[in-house]
């Protein structure tokens, strides 16, 4: 009996160290993309500071790619959002994965 539970303490701490790799990698992402997402969500809050002279400029620039603006004025339009309450969500929907 004292021999099996040496085997079984043995492969159990043989699991471990194995899987230990396995939870570093599972650790919380490094502060500089936190630092991004706080740098978007301030950029967000500018967006809604505007002139409207720098909204049609980066509008004339979006509406090229017709299918992208019209589903994000969908969205926005889904979201009960308009006038410049809709510049920070359209901005970002037309930035995301660009």
């Amino acid at each position: 009996m004292n021999r099996m539970r040496t085997t079984f303490l043995s492969v159990a701490l043989l699991v471990l160290v194995a899987m230990a790799p396995a939870f570093a990698q599972n650790q919380t992402p490094p502060q500089s993309s936190e630092k991004s997402a706080a740098a978007l969500s301030a950029k967000m809050e500018d967006i809604s500071n505007w002139s409207k002279k720098q909204w049609y400029a980066a509008k004339a620039k979006w509406v090229k790619e017709k299918a992208k603006w019209a589903d994000c004025q969908k969205q926005a339009a889904e979201k009960k959002l308009a006038g410049r309450k809709s510049w920070p969500f359209l901005y970002g929907c037309m930035t995301k994965n660009s």
